[in-house]
């Protein structure tokens, strides 16, 4: 298992398309809320992310779509493979610097520290004990999220598939879309 994974731009670029057929899915549902039309509101993003931002420079938004009919205008954010929830951090720089708990070319000691203590709001969420429940061996401690996901992954997956499926795992957590 090598911990010196980075990403490329055909990586990042495979995970935005992901995340526009997410969209693309969410916007022919219509607003769930008065069942409108759906229009693209996308949010500015600078990816941010130490060695793994530079291959994801050209994904500039984060996927947004926003209720077209007057009255209503409630805004649907899809989840991303590409950024975790409300993080302007790229969301595999989240997983491999929590995972590996690098300081060179990585984000700070500190924010990496914030993301690892999210992974531990986790622990007492029904989202944590369902999720749990899928890994094999079960994950004893939360606060080895996400090394926890991939270890489990690793051994049937390649290192970068692992990674896009723990990014799926965390997607699905309560704050993570």
């Amino acid at each position: 298992m090598s911990h010196d994974w980075i990403a490329d731009g055909k990586f990042l670029q495979l995970l935005d398309d992901e995340d526009g057929r997410v969209a693309a899915a969410v916007k022919a549902a219509g607003c769930p809320d008065c069942g409108g039309r759906l229009d693209q509101a996308d949010y500015p993003r600078k990816p941010r992310g130490g060695d793994i931002a530079a291959a994801g420079e050209g994904i500039e938004r984060r996927r947004s779509l926003c209720c077209a009919r007057t009255g209503c205008r409630h805004r649907r954010t899809p989840p991303s493979l590409v950024f975790l929830g409300r993080r302007v951090y790229l969301a595999i720089a989240v997983v491999v610097a929590a995972w590996r708990s690098a300081t060179t070319g990585s984000p700070p000691r500190r924010t990496v520290g914030r993301w690892q203590a999210w992974f531990a709001t986790l622990r007492d969420t029904p989202w944590w004990t369902v999720q749990r429940a899928r890994l094999w061996p079960p994950v004893a401690a939360v606060e080895r999220l996400p090394a926890a996901i991939i270890e489990r992954l690793l051994p049937s997956h390649p290192l970068d598939e692992a990674l896009v499926a723990t990014i799926r795992i965390l997607t699905a957590s309560p704050t993570g879309g």
